[in-house]
């Protein structure tokens, strides 16, 4: 109750000030807390916005980074030479015929599949019923 009280005296307090002028000797209390609060709230939200600006820079930063970085993050020529890949020992009897032909081969057997596995399929197209 007492709380109640005291936050009514306050209320009309800050209410006489708030319409008395500002160079009063008995609001000079109430002036300066309010200033205080009002930098204190403009700081706040600068500070956010700062966070916020300065969040991003640092992101866009470390993408460009990662993007141009690329190179940084690779091994030197002397341990790609170590490690690289024989390509002879992968395909030692790769076939050297025609693509062309082993497609079409390829596309025949596949066809040959197909009627052999479905053999009244075509039957099915012919016959009206």
């Amino acid at each position: 109750m007492e709380a109640i009280r005291q936050l009514e005296v306050l209320w009309a307090y800050a209410r006489l000030c708030a319409q008395a002028p500002a160079n009063l000797p008995e609001c000079d209390s109430f002036w300066t807390v309010a200033a205080i609060a009002a930098v204190a709230a403009v700081a706040l939200v600068a500070l956010y916005i700062l966070r916020q600006i300065a969040g991003n820079l640092l992101a866009v930063r470390a993408e460009r980074r990662r993007l141009t970085g690329g190179g940084s993050r690779m091994a030197d020529a002397d341990t790609l030479s170590k490690y690289r890949v024989d390509d002879d020992k992968l395909y030692p009897d790769a076939p050297q015929e025609d693509v062309k032909q082993r497609i079409q081969q390829a596309l025949e057997e596949r066809r040959l599949g197909d009627r052999i596995r479905r053999p009244g399929a075509a039957r099915k197209k012919e016959s009206p019923e």
